[in-house]
């Protein structure tokens, strides 16, 4: 006879915020945050709908206003975790993030992430994900935490490395680009917080 598995409603399970660094503030989206999607997607406009399959049309501050109050509302369902990262000296926002795709009953979560052009070439999104591996695993019992990228998109790969993961599979044609290329998804994983970078971080 087997015994049922308990299943925890993921709207009881709090998640303490914000996550902090000695650099940044990272935090779920707030009402009012859209403008500042808006102001750093128009200035990574390029290289977004390079990569991102969400970047169509063109940065509109009403309809990123929407997704940040529903983002907001999804965190607290627990059905996604979107979150921004925020430069502590500036206020600025240098990393948009969150932990993605999550498994709250095998604790499994995945890391996304993408950096304004301007705040790029000084490490946020290598702090930015550490911070979150560290917190999903320490902070949300995660078992295993997701990173995946696009083949050819070496600077979210750079990331990766720097981190540590583990290549756990490639997905061949396994993601569409914004221009409708298909391309091969690499899929990597750690199932700890040993042997991460050095970071100081809180919550």
């Amino acid at each position: 006879m087997t015994t049922p598995i308990t299943r925890i409603n993921p709207v009881l399970i709090d998640i303490p915020m914000p996550v902090e660094t000695d650099r940044l503030t990272i935090r779920p989206p707030q009402p009012g945050d859209g403008i500042r999607v808006t102001e750093a997607k128009r200035e990574t406009w390029a290289d977004l709908t390079r990569w991102m399959d969400w970047a169509t049309g063109e940065p509109d501050p009403s309809a990123d206003e929407a997704v940040m109050r529903e983002a907001q509302a999804r965190f607290i369902l627990r059905t996604d975790l979107m979150m921004l990262a925020f430069d502590r000296t500036t206020g600025k926002p240098v990393v948009f993030t969150g932990l993605h795709r999550n498994n709250w009953h095998a604790r499994i979560f995945e890391i996304g992430y993408w950096v304004p052009t301007s705040a790029r070439g000084q490490g946020y999104a290598t702090e930015a994900a550490n911070a979150l591996t560290r917190f999903a695993f320490q902070a949300l019992a995660a078992r295993k935490v997701i990173i995946t990228h696009a083949a050819g998109n070496e600077a979210s790969a750079a990331v990766i490395h720097r981190l540590g993961y583990t290549l756990e599979s490639v997905e061949r044609f396994g993601t569409t680009l914004p221009d409708s290329t298909v391309v091969d998804q690499y899929r990597y994983a750690r199932f700890d917080a040993n042997g991460l970078p050095d970071l100081a971080i809180r919550w």
